[in-house]
């Protein structure tokens, strides 16, 4: 191969618009394919996953993989492209302008012109009409940009001159010549096979252009040299560049026990499930397991160690655990931070991250990145044992988007939704879950629209060959009958049919048939707890007034930040000496996270008799799964079924004396007693029954027959008994023979068809993979920032700024990340833009827009001036237009104008 040839006059990546440095074209390709070769043989998981998606053979699998990665960016050759830099292209003429994307003009002289080429040289297989396996593979590398290139068509008349697509072919010849062997034909592959690998090959191309667009590994080379002799330059460099991303997984330990996954408890005992995930009788191929047990029954750890088996078996190299808030995906990864490492061998640096878009106000998280030899603790005498700080590699770290690609991930169920979702650089997170066990908490927490994508996300992990771990304290019948038959979809195998009804219960599909085990828990989490239903709030003034003069502790969850700030007001107001607590998601970050810390601190598993005495807290369901708390007493306002049940677990969590201290042994508290704040009990309720008694979350809970259900069980039972009642309550709601009565049956039936509707807008939002990666059947590609991975009103995120000394300035005004620290989330409906007061100078908005988040592009800045002693006022448009103001207070958090003026009218 010649180094004059005509494609070395095309430039492939530039510098800044003022320099001249460029990398040619044919050596950026060459750099992208150099990656993909030295990642897939020394990444076994990866390469093995794509063989089992493809039907190729490891050597056959690389050398195309290789090809067609080297054909990624043949939409550069251009002219109109060429000519975004004339002062490096002058000979170029396009006859339009730059008017479509490369990656379309990429696909598209593949089809008109490239593929062609090969057909006539024998490589691939001659087909008059449709789309041939080696099409799919192509609109997999063209669009590495994280989405499908458009499908057009005769996009080379305008984009492309005869000179471009000389150049393009006779670089396609010459790299056919590099990197396939001599008379090596296109492998008879499937249409539908190519189809499905499709999404997983994108994600591999993305991952490969980014590594081979690194600059630091691939500096720019203008000069024209051979093709034969650069590439063994990009294969030097490749190798080097992956050993920096830290991408080649570490190696399983041999062995996991619960004594490594509780350091600080000597001899731990295993609990029945426990046991039983270290006794099953694993498959080779993927596998669902569905464990259920009570909350304390030590799921997770049983998780772990299932997770463990799968690894260190060679059937998964790392694990993507999904949470339902970020709050839950926090606390697990300080939990797993103290263990994590004991997966893996002695000699391993596994990465653990931490994938949620808050992540940088984790401490922990940030120090991971440091470089081990960089730690203070690393400095131990070599005959010590490592430190077992947690580490993540900086390249993971740098993008949520690469997070999945860690060998342990922990985050919010989101980052993994986002893969089956037409989301920007969605098959980079498929990728990052290939060969890993994906493992999902707290599954009963999805609604229709979230359970029908997390079905969609178990047929792509099956599809895949992975396998995955899904845990619940409370699930029903059908839901789990569902998340077994998208499993078996994904293998295209028929559903199998679960029969157990006991509790708990470990179901284990392994792909042919679904064995069940039923379970004891541990008896530690065994308990009754009395439920008494109260219906006026001056009852439970009457019960806060024994809690306070008992010296305990209980905490009053509402179901709305309005009525939980309404009570705390009231109670503030009517007794001034006690110690109350306001606690709900519209605070200002770091005002939430100074509560949740507090809120810990009294309530937490470590509080003591002084911390606890006479505390009350009046929150949402912010401490209904975030936050491991533990109260004397608890009150709830009527919630459904399974929230109760969640809410209940926060009654007498740790065994502690009548004082409040923590002890070994059974706990002595006495009788666990949950009051509910409900409507009036009747057999026979109207259809306002439930909204009479709470206007303002009759929309939140929108099935009130579910909630009479409820009621009615815990009504006639006068409490329930974990784990032996679980079942009942969940089927006595849930289940197909639970019927609303007659007064509530039209309120029913509207909720049960919105669930329907957001179960069928979760489908039509979802990717349909058998269609394969292109944009057929889903066109609108957006940013994940705006892809809906949950279904209600659509939020917008709000920057509270002050207006101090003639400047405005983060609402947090001290520490890192204070923009992220100041904002929140709140509904769409009461902001769409913010309306800054005369005072505020145009010049400061404009300053303070430039240090925002994107420059404030994905919310809206809320300036905010001082009315009187912490209270802060700013002017607002709503989405229908109206003006309005909004409040914020560091003790009560975001009002509107109307809930502000309730507040003072009570006062």
């Amino acid at each position: 191969m010649e180094a004059n040839t005509s494609y070395h006059h095309y430039w492939g990546k530039t510098g800044e618009k003022e320099s001249r440095a460029c990398h040619l074209l044919p050596y950026h390709c060459l750099d992208v394919a150099a990656v993909g070769q030295r990642l897939l043989e020394q990444h076994q998981p990866i390469r093995r996953s794509l063989c089992r998606l493809t039907g190729l053979g490891e050597d056959e699998l690389i050398r195309w993989t290789v090809f067609f990665l080297a054909l990624h960016d043949i939409g550069k050759f251009a002219t109109s492209f060429q000519q975004l830099r004339p002062d490096l292209a002058p000979n170029h003429q396009p006859t339009k302008g730059y008017s479509r994307h490369h990656d379309t003009l990429g696909y598209d002289i593949w089809k008109s012109r490239l593929k062609p080429r090969l057909q006539e040289q024998g490589v691939l297989p001659h087909r008059r009409r449709g789309q041939i396996p080696a099409d799919y593979w192509m609109l997999a590398v063209t669009g590495h940009h994280g989405q499908p290139p458009e499908l057009t068509e005769w996009l080379q008349i305008d984009h492309f001159t005869p000179a471009d697509e000389q150049a393009l072919l006779a670089f396609a010849d010459d790299a056919r010549q590099l990197l396939l062997p001599d008379a090596l034909r296109f492998p008879d592959l499937t249409t539908d096979r190519m189809k499905a690998a499709s999404w997983w090959l994108a994600g591999f191309a993305v991952l490969c252009d980014w590594i081979g667009s690194n600059a630091d590994f691939f500096p720019y080379h203008p000069e024209p040299q051979s093709l034969d002799d650069y590439w063994n330059r990009a294969l030097d460099q490749a190798e080097q560049a992956i050993a920096h991303s830290e991408l080649i997984p570490a190696t399983p330990s041999d062995r996991l026990g619960l004594e490594q996954l509780i350091p600080n408890t000597p001899n731990p005992q295993a609990t029945p499930l426990q046991q039983k995930v270290n006794e099953l009788t694993l498959a080779d191929g993927p596998q669902l397991f569905i464990l259920e047990d009570v909350t304390g029954a030590g799921k997770t750890e049983a998780a772990l160690l299932l997770a463990h088996r799968l690894m260190s078996r060679g059937s998964a190299n790392g694990i993507y655990f999904g949470l339902p808030t970020m709050a839950t995906a926090n606390a697990m990864y300080d939990r797993l931070g103290d263990s994590y490492r004991q997966l893996y061998g002695e000699a391993s640096t596994p990465s653990l991250v931490l994938a949620h878009s808050a992540r940088n106000l984790s401490t922990r998280f940030r120090q991971s990145l440091i470089p081990e030899t960089q730690h203070p603790e690393s400095s131990h005498h070599r005959d010590d044992p490592p430190p077992a700080s947690t580490h993540c590699g900086q390249w993971l770290a740098d993008h949520r988007k690469k997070a999945l690609l860690a060998e342990i991930g922990v985050g919010t169920i989101d980052q993994a939704l986002l893969g089956i979702l037409p989301s920007r650089h969605q098959s980079l997170r498929l990728l990052g879950l290939l060969g890993k066990v994906l493992l999902v908490d707290e599954v009963h927490a999805c609604d229709a629209y979230m359970q029908q994508l997390l079905c969609r996300l178990l047929t792509a992990q099956a599809m895949a060959g992975g396998s995955a771990i899904l845990l619940s304290a409370t699930l029903p019948q059908r839901q789990r009958q569902a998340l077994i038959n998208a499993f078996a979809d994904g293998l295209q195998q028929p559903h199998p049919e679960p029969k157990q009804t006991a509790y708990p219960l470990l179901s284990h599909y392994n792909g042919e048939q679904i064995r069940e085990y039923p379970l004891a828990t541990r008896p530690s989490v065994r308990r009754r707890v009395v439920v008494e239903c109260v219906h006026e709030i001056d009852a439970i003034t009457a019960i806060l007034k024994e809690v306070v003069a008992n010296g305990e502790c209980a905490c009053w969850i509402r179901n709305s930040v309005a009525d939980a700030r309404e009570a705390w007001q009231q109670l503030k107001a009517d007794h001034p000496e006690w110690q109350i607590e306001l606690f709900h998601a519209r605070f200002a970050l770091d005002d939430r996270l100074n509560i949740e810390q507090q809120v810990v601190a009294r309530f937490g598993p470590n509080s003591d008799e002084e911390a606890r005495r006479g505390r009350l807290l009046i929150a949402t369901q912010v401490v209904e799964q975030s936050l491991d708390l533990d109260f004397d007493r608890l009150i709830s306002d009527l919630a459904p079924i399974d929230l109760l049940i969640q809410r209940a677990g926060r009654l007498h969590r740790h065994s502690r004396d009548p004082q409040g201290n923590r002890i070994d042994g059974d706990d002595r508290r006495g009788q666990p007693t949950l009051t509910l704040h409900t409507p009036e009990w009747t057999e026979t309720p109207g259809s306002d029954w439930f909204k009479a008694t709470f206007p303002r979350v009759a929309p939140i809970y929108p099935d009130h027959g579910q909630l009479w259900l409820g009621m009615k069980r815990l009504h006639e039972r006068g409490g329930f008994a974990m784990p032996e009642d679980a079942r009942g309550l969940i089927e006595g709601v849930y289940g197909n023979e639970a019927e609303p009565p007659e007064g509530l049956l039209a309120v029913s039936l509207g909720a049960e068809g919105n669930d329907k509707a957001a179960a069928s807008f979760a489908i039509q939002n979802a990717l349909n993979l058998p269609s394969g990666y292109s944009r057929e059947d889903a066109w609108n590609w957006i940013d994940d920032a705006k892809t809906p991975t949950r279904l209600g009103e659509e939020s917008t995120t709000v920057w509270l700024a002050r207006w101090r000394e003639r400047r405005l300035e983060p609402w947090c005004d001290e520490g890192d990340f204070r923009w992220q620290r100041s904002s929140l989330s709140l509904r769409s409906a009461l902001i769409s833009e913010s309306i800054p007061n005369d005072e505020i100078t145009q010049s400061a908005i404009d300053a303070c827009l430039e240090s925002l988040p994107a420059k404030g592009k994905w919310g809206v800045l809320l300036p905010l001036i001082e009315q009187s002693l912490g209270q802060w006022q700013g002017i607002v448009q709503d989405a229908k237009g109206d003006t309005s103001a909004l409040y914020y207070n560091p003790e009560t958090g975001l009002t509107t104008a109307r809930e502000q003026q309730a507040m003072e009218d009570k006062e």
